[in-house]
């Protein structure tokens, strides 16, 4: 028998009303900090960026495998992507008109375990 517990979150309307995007964290991207202080994020569900003055906040839903990301506030800007490659080109484009603060840097995680095995002699 195992013990389950179960947490409840009360979010006034006033709360719900502010939240932009609710997404798990398999779905949710963070693009950066733009030259005028605005942040990035991503829906990768639905392939739409958000920019807003917030970060997201992460949280961990009860019995959930994976972390949850909550973007608050109004929106600056929404813009509906229509391919995965324009991703890029909305990078590219904030960097010509608005620059970027931060970007956080990609992981190429098949290169990494590449390099980790080659550097040990390990040719799998």
């Amino acid at each position: 028998m195992s013990i389950t517990t179960t947490a409840h979150e009360t979010i006034s309307d006033g709360q719900q009303h502010d939240i932009v995007l609710e997404q798990s964290g398999s779905y949710y991207g963070y693009l950066g900090k733009d030259g005028e202080g605005f942040h990035h994020h991503i829906d990768e569900a639905t392939n739409t960026v958000y920019v807003t003055l917030g970060r997201a906040e992460r949280f961990l839903p009860a019995n959930a495998g994976v972390y949850w990301f909550r973007v608050r506030g109004e929106p600056n800007h929404r813009e509906e992507l229509e391919r995965d490659e324009d991703r890029d080109r909305w990078v590219a484009y904030v960097d010509s008109v608005r620059g970027w603060i931060d970007r956080p840097v990609p992981i190429d995680v098949n290169g990494f375990f590449a390099e980790m095995h080659t550097a040990k002699g390990d040719r799998r």
